[in-house]
């Protein structure tokens, strides 16, 4: 009968280094925060385009403007600044929430993959790999939708006020 076999490793290179898992958690957390912030624009925007139709006279015909994903009542509201500009939306920025949207999707849709040794991750998204969407990016992305709901819930608060 032959000996048992023990692994000894003290003939190989040395321990494993893996990635630290803070950069994972990190990561989440910045996630977790940006979610949170842009469902909060998500939730102001339908309520900012239901204040302007009011303002409007309810009319029927655009009651569906309150309705559809974020990139179309996006657009709607666009299109209600274009079209009345004397409502209080002079503040919002239609082409940054655009672009703070689509920057959203791919952080909340894309797969991390991380590398288990050094640490280094991409999101992919549709075939696509995504390399610069670091937790400190993902945090000036929340701190950018801050910025965009204060303006939009001030608005929300105040804009529709009458003069008197």
């Amino acid at each position: 009968m032959s000996e048992p076999f023990y692994y000894d490793d003290f003939e190989d290179d040395g321990p494993i280094e893996w990635a630290d898992p803070a950069i994972r958690r990190n990561y989440e957390a910045a996630l977790g925060r940006l979610i949170l912030a842009h469902n909060e624009v998500d939730r102001n925007l339908t309520i900012l385009i239901q204040r302007c139709l009011k303002e409007l006279g309810d009319p029927t015909a655009l009651k569906s403007m309150t309705t559809g994903n974020f990139a179309s009542r996006l657009s709607n509201l666009g299109t209600i600044k274009e079209l009345c500009p004397k409502l209080p939306l002079g503040g919002i920025d239609i082409d940054g929430l655009s672009t703070l949207n689509g920057e959203r999707n791919v952080v909340a849709h894309g797969h991390f993959e991380q590398n288990p040794y050094d640490g280094d991750f991409v999101l992919i998204r549709a075939k696509q790999q995504f390399q610069d969407f670091s937790s400190h990016r993902l945090d000036k992305i929340t701190e950018a939708l801050g910025v965009q709901n204060g303006q939009m819930g001030a608005i929300i608060a105040f804009g529709f006020v009458p003069v008197m």
